[in-house]
């Protein structure tokens, strides 16, 4: 952690770890490396002392008194290691900065070893580019809001850390500077996140910064809400000292605000950063590109679209970046350093070396550019991209590690050391006897394990044909039901506390406006459990004979929707199939995977009932529907629905008779007896029975009639609940 409040979480090497001042020396000397600083006997005397009380902090603040607090390399800043549980502190700042510093670093960091998890982000979201630097942004803030609020003293310490240097954006913009050229939109918007996050803390009117892109003001202004309320989800006290269960729903569900609400909009601002950097990556090249004359050569279908003031604009921006990197190159051989592409004496550069200053560039000529790129083969445009993706990766790396805000427990250390566990030991090398062909399955069951394989094949290739061909009903309902769902448990904030979770600006600055104190102060907001428990949807699909034809290929296409947007909303879901049996295709809890999606190819076969046993015959609707609700049941949500899909025309079968499961009356039940919202749905024509058995209905619709009224029919579904 620097001393803005970032914390950098990194894997480190073996040799970081130490337990002592006295142990870095050793460190140094193993390695056969100095370090940044040579601490005198009493420096370092200095600094085990401040760790060891640092160190008290720590496991007050984490409670974890097994958590070792040790020494990092000089300037190597602070981080807690989730995979090594272990918080890295850096001796200079020991020597440098005053106590109350010190103890709000240490307390920051305590927070991550509270509250902090990340176990539940897939690897490939992390990996997108900007994700990990947005995600960060909102972490931090979300740690510092959860130690502000149950140990006040740290919130004195905070604030004078955080205005003690406020230097590390200007670092950031310099190295952008260095590296790309331009100042990416997706590190300032973070960068604006943190600073909005500030302003809340010391209690001023957020206003966001007038010099930003218009793109990036509109974007931080679109969000904002979002990552205010991702940054104040986090547990009390009392529930992070009770539960580890609920940590991790409480770290989730602030992923989610994140990934649901900020996300899609900071993402746009990274396409055209990409786009930004496929222009510099262009430049790169010319820069590399020498005429005869050793002047930098321009492509010629490029300078068929310039004008010959525009020629020489660019290749002005060209030449003074080739004349920067030399003397660059200059200055660090002085120093002894080696300078980036560096050659022999005399020679040019192997590298482009320093990027373009694309802000010296006029729009008009930049636009060229990027129509020019556009005209470019496929190949070449894809090789464009790939490079650009690269350099903003290989940045925010850079970025992370300059403003120390990389998130605990990374998924890509996680995901290497998966790798490192599943490398096979080498065996022990044993004399080879001669090979004996053996027989180790029989025939018959080679034949029915291929027979698998292909079922399984075709299985998968039923439900990605049917969700190809949905995928524009999937996007339209997901848009839908993401305005019901996730806004209704993103304002679950109620005001008027004297203390909470978070304060209401607004209201604290009219209180201080008629001299209200602090302590009298009733702005702050408190809000309910983590948000993806607010909901648990269940489908139950019929696949009785009944069904066969039209009405499961539809329903079967509707199943996909569903699953596909409820999956996509982080809403909890289970999938149940049905006849005179039920069949489990997706648990509440899991997500959707590809086993997943295999298994439900199969459904539309159930409905012939290929086995031989007759179940497809069989609509045991009642007792299926009574196996549903008491699974519904059990899960610890604030709204739960039902949502049954068939032809609803009942045929009991002798194991399940209607005298015990009346369709009817196990309905009247579940609406009485239950908090649960019960709907069903008729897809395709003959489905009119639907109507019968359920209140809150669509019957005889086709699958895009059932998109468009399906958001009603639920928005119907609450307001009834809510009345009783």
């Amino acid at each position: 952690m620097n001393e803005f409040g970032q914390s950098i979480f990194i894997e480190p090497k073996p040799q970081d770890s130490m337990g002592s001042a006295e142990s870095y020396q050793a460190l140094d000397a193993e390695n056969g490396q100095e370090g940044e600083r040579a601490f005198t006997a009493e420096e370092l005397r200095e600094i085990d002392s401040k760790r060891k009380i640092l160190t008290s902090l720590a496991y007050f603040i984490g409670k974890d008194f097994q958590m070792p607090v040790e020494l990092n390399k000089p300037g190597g800043g602070w981080h807690w290691d989730f995979k090594e549980n272990v918080v890295r502190v850096d001796p200079k700042d020991l020597l440098d900065k005053p106590m109350d510093y010190l103890r709000f670093v240490i307390s920051h960091e305590g927070g991550h070893r509270r509250i902090s998890r990340t176990e539940f982000i897939p690897l490939e979201t992390w990996r997108q580019p900007g994700f990990s630097f947005m995600m960060n942004a909102i972490e931090d803030p979300r740690d510092n809001n959860f130690v502000a609020e149950n140990y006040p003293k740290f919130r004195e310490q905070m604030n004078l850390a955080y205005e003690m240097d406020l230097d590390w954006e200007n670092k950031s913009k310099e190295k952008a500077e260095s590296k790309l050229g331009y100042q990416p939109r997706f590190m300032q918007a973070g960068f604006e996140y943190i600073k909005q996050w500030f302003h809340e803390q010391k209690g001023t009117e957020a206003v966001i910064d007038e010099s930003l892109p218009d793109e990036v003001k509109d974007v931080v202004a679109k969000t904002l809400e979002s990552a205010r309320a991702s940054w104040w989800t986090y547990p009390s006290r009392q529930e992070a000292d009770e539960d580890e269960e609920l940590i991790k729903r409480y770290a989730e569900s602030s992923y989610k605000i994140s990934l649901e609400n900020i996300w899609p909009e900071f993402q746009k601002l990274i396409e055209k950063d990409i786009e930004d950097q496929k222009t510099q990556e262009l430049l790169d090249d010319m820069q590399k590109e020498k005429g005869e004359d050793g002047s930098t050569d321009l492509p010629q279908e490029l300078k068929e679209q310039l004008s010959p003031e525009e020629q020489q604009e660019l290749k002005d921006a060209i030449d003074k970046a080739i004349e920067e990197t030399k003397q660059q190159g200059k200055g660090e051989a002085q120093e002894g350093k080696p300078s980036e592409g560096e050659g022999e004496p005399g020679e040019e550069p192997s590298q482009g070396g320093k990027p373009i200053d694309l802000g010296s560039l006029s729009p008009e000529l930049k636009q060229k550019i990027k129509d020019f790129i556009d005209s470019l083969p496929k190949d070449k445009k894809q090789e464009l991209k790939e490079r650009a993706q690269k350099s903003i990766a290989e940045f925010e790396k850079d970025l992370d590690k300059e403003i120390e805000g990389k998130m605990s427990d990374n998924p890509d250390n996680r995901e290497e050391g998966k790798t490192a566990k599943a490398e096979p030991s080498k065996p022990t090398e044993q004399p080879q006897e001669p090979e004996t062909p053996t027989q180790t399955t029989s025939p018959e069951l080679e034949k029915y394990r291929e027979m698998i394989a292909e079922t399984l094949k075709k299985d998968e290739n039923t439900y990605e044909e049917n969700r190809r061909e949905v995928l524009s009903i999937i996007d339209s309902l997901e848009s839908d039901l993401r305005e019901i769902f996730v806004t209704r448990r993103m304002h679950a904030w109620k005001g008027g506390y004297k203390s909470g979770k978070r304060i209401d600006i607004k209201r604290r600055i009219q209180e201080k406006a008629k001299e209200v104190s602090a302590m009298e102060s009733r702005a702050w907001e408190k809000r309910e459990m983590p948000s993806e428990k607010d909901y648990a949807i269940s489908l139950l699909i019929d696949l009785s004979g009944s069904m066969r034809g039209e009405k499961i290929k539809e329903t079967f296409k509707a199943t996909i929707v569903l699953a596909e947007v409820l999956n996509r909303l982080s809403i909890q879901t289970e999938i149940l199939g049905f006849n005179d049996r039920v069949y489990e295709y997706q648990k509440f809890g899991e997500n959707i995977s590809r086993e997943i999606r295999e298994n439900m190819g199969g459904m539309l076969q159930e409905v012939y009932d290929t086995s031989g046993t007759g179940k497809a015959q069989w609509n045991d609707d009642g007792w299926a529907l009574t196996q549903a609700s008491e699974r519904l049941a059990k899960q610890k949500a604030v709204e739960k629905f039902l949502i049954v899909m068939s032809d609803g025309a009942p045929e009991e079968s002798s194991m399940h008779p209607r005298s015990e499961y009346d369709l009817s009356k196990v309905t009247e039940k579940v609406l009485k007896e239950t908090d649960q919202k019960l709907i069903g749905l008729g897809i395709g024509y003959g489905t009119k029975h639907v109507e019968h058995y359920y209140p809150n209905s669509l019957a005889d619709v086709s699958l895009e009639e059932m998109a468009g009224k399906l958001a009603d029919l639920i928005r119907e579904a609450i307001a009834n609940y809510d009345k009783f």
